[in-house]
């Protein structure tokens, strides 16, 4: 008696060229979801065979034609799984989505399942998700669902066509991309590629709505908002509604028109975007940016605490990372500092913090703003509360950071706390220096002539030592000339010889004498709203300098 042969449960069905230092990665993350693997290769010259190979995969040989869904659609006349999963070589699955995709293989009730898609900044999937797409990747193995389109090819429309009742599913699956990362656009010239790839569709079929908002993305990337704007119009119009991709198109044009300075016309397109989708964070943080820089400051900050509320956008809506959640809590502390609701202010940073995925960029915002606010000495209680992972991860940073911008109590207090594995041997004993002995410009160690090879700059960092020792007030003319007039920032013949280094602990006494003379000013006085802003905005120093 002869046994039925074992029918694959799902088919990774693939296209590649010259993908060797990407395809590895992917197939090793669909191990465990995929039993069935199909490789279309189009021309590869480098090891992307033999590493297909190495991983079971059946290969096809297919001279490249100009027609993605030509190529994709070889490999699905060949794949004997009942799903059949897409991914390309620069993308990899989430560790915790391959048991979900056997899950949803199981539901037979759905004709398909949309999945996240995450594109990152960088090549590694612990590095910055830039935007999330729902994206349909997993579908029923079916004669007639194959794909169209040569460039941004869709199955999508395949299985509405032959199945109008078609259930699909919005799974929680994550697929990380890297193929635009920093320079790899631009190493395999995509943005070339697909411009002359999408005219050529638009061509053959002019009314295709969605091609239309395709070229609008390319033109987007060229930074030709004009010709991107002409494209998103074509679209908005021809777009059946309920198109998936509708609430993209109100965002891409908010973003054109804001970028060539038509704020009216912008937020114009943000009502009518917000009005289709209420619950579109994306829409309503870019309102209140809008509405920022017009000075609507009270209408800003409703559009952002919507925001807010809404939170992370939900599954169906492309996003990018942090609108909702922790880059419009920063925008609203922004505004809270310009309308003086600094306790609000400090509020939004620290929630912001506490949600980024990088939260030492929100830190020097937080310490200038406890310092141009009087909460200075809280500083240090308030990080070890609220973002306990600075104190202990980033010890040595923050110690430098404090320095630098004259957060010498809040640096005493660090010190006094304990020395920490992160903090430099030779730090100083907060106990027997004082805050003013404490070197701006060379780390987080005493200035001690005597202990140090003396730099370039230690008559600046002396300057700097007697400006901070006195007050604003006590500052005469010479220790301000001897600042403005010091060889590391005003060159006789317009050079410097001097390290970087050198040269940013020049620059560093300058901000913190501006600071001084600043917060010094009569709080009574007209204008001493005006310096209070100004005082905010001073740069803020870095770790790495």
């Amino acid at each position: 008696m002869t046994t039925k042969p074992h029918q694959p449960l799902i088919s990774l069905c693939m296209i590649v060229k010259n993908e060797a230092d990407n395809l590895a990665r992917c197939l090793r993350s669909a191990r465990g979801a995929a039993d069935e693997i199909i490789i279309v290769d189009t021309g590869s010259t480098d090891a992307t065979r033999s590493i297909a190979r190495s991983f079971g995969a059946r290969i096809i040989d297919y001279p490249w034609n100009g027609d993605f869904a030509a190529a994709r659609n070889a490999g699905l006349a060949l794949a004997q799984g009942t799903w059949i999963l897409v991914l390309d070589a620069d993308e990899e699955l989430e560790p915790g989505s391959r048991d979900e995709l056997l899950v949803c293989a199981k539901h037979t009730e759905y004709e398909a399942f949309f999945v996240r898609i995450h594109n990152h900044q960088g090549m590694e999937r612990a590095s910055q998700t830039l935007t999330v797409n729902p994206i349909l990747r997993m579908f029923k193995n079916r004669p007639k669902y194959r794909f169209s389109g040569i460039i941004h090819e869709q199955i999508a429309a395949s299985i509405v066509q032959e199945t109008p009742a078609a259930a699909m599913h919005m799974s929680t699956v994550i697929v990380h991309h890297y193929g635009y990362a920093d320079g790899v656009v631009e190493r395999k010239d995509k943005i070339s590629r697909n411009l002359g790839l999408l005219k050529q569709q638009l061509e053959e079929s002019p009314g295709d709505a969605f091609q239309h908002f395709n070229l609008a993305v390319e033109y987007m990337r060229l930074g030709d908002y004009g010709q991107a704007l002409e494209h998103i119009g074509t679209s908005l119009n021809l777009a059946e509604p309920g198109t998936s991709y509708i609430h993209l198109l109100y965002k891409y044009k908010v973003r054109c028109l804001a970028v060539t300075g038509d704020y009216p016309a912008a937020l114009e397109a943000c009502g009518q975007g917000s009005s289709l989708f209420p619950d579109y964070p994306d829409l309503h943080h870019l309102k209140g940016a809008l509405l920022l820089q017009v000075a609507a400051l009270a209408e800003a900050k409703a559009a952002l605490c919507r925001a807010l509320e809404i939170g992370a956008s939900p599954p169906l809506y492309h996003t990018e990372s942090g609108l909702g959640t922790y880059l419009t809590h920063t925008l609203l502390g922004q505004l809270c500092q310009q309308i003086g609701e600094d306790h609000e202010a400090a509020a939004c940073f620290t929630r912001a913090a506490q949600l980024q995925p990088e939260p030492w960029l929100l830190i020097p915002r937080l310490t200038r703003l406890f310092k141009c606010t009087g909460r200075e000495p809280e500083l240090h209680g308030w990080l070890a509360g609220q973002l306990p992972g600075i104190l202990t991860e980033q010890r040595q940073e923050l110690l430098r950071l404090l320095v630098r911008d004259g957060c010498y109590t809040a640096a005493a207090d660090m010190l006094e706390g304990g020395v920490g594995s992160g903090v430099a041997a030779g730090a100083v004993d907060a106990t027997a220096q004082s805050a003013g002995e404490i070197d701006a410009g060379v780390g987080a160690g005493a200035v001690d002539d005597a202990a140090l090879e003396v730099p370039p700059s230690a008559d600046l960092l002396k300057l700097l030592q007697r400006a901070e020792a006195a007050s604003a007030a006590e500052l005469s003319y010479d220790d301000i000339t001897g600042l403005l007039n010091h060889p590391a920032v005003n060159p006789a013949d317009g050079n410097t010889s001097l390290p970087l280094s050198a040269i940013a602990a020049a620059v560093q006494p300058l901000i913190l004498l501006a600071d001084k003379v600043l917060a010094a000013l009569a709080t009574s006085a007209i204008y001493s709203p005006a310096a209070a802003a100004v005082r905010l905005t001073l740069p803020l120093p870095r770790s790495t300098d």
